[in-house]
């Protein structure tokens, strides 16, 4: 009984580390689609308003 809520109690920790893998990733591979489109779209300055967040960017017009 006691190996049975351990063995429960380990799989919602391996269940939550992969949601957070997963979450994390996603977070990642946002932040580099946000910059390519900056890079494909913009000026060479442009604010950016994602949500609440505001950001400003500036390229190089090497």
């Amino acid at each position: 009984m006691i190996r049975d809520q351990i063995l429960i109690g380990a799989g919602f920790i391996v269940l939550f580390a992969g949601f957070m893998l997963g979450y994390s990733i996603a977070w990642w591979q946002r932040g580099r689609v946000t910059e390519r489109v900056v890079a494909d779209v913009s000026g060479p300055e442009t604010a950016i308003v994602l949500g609440d967040i505001e950001a400003r960017v500036r390229r190089s017009q090497a």
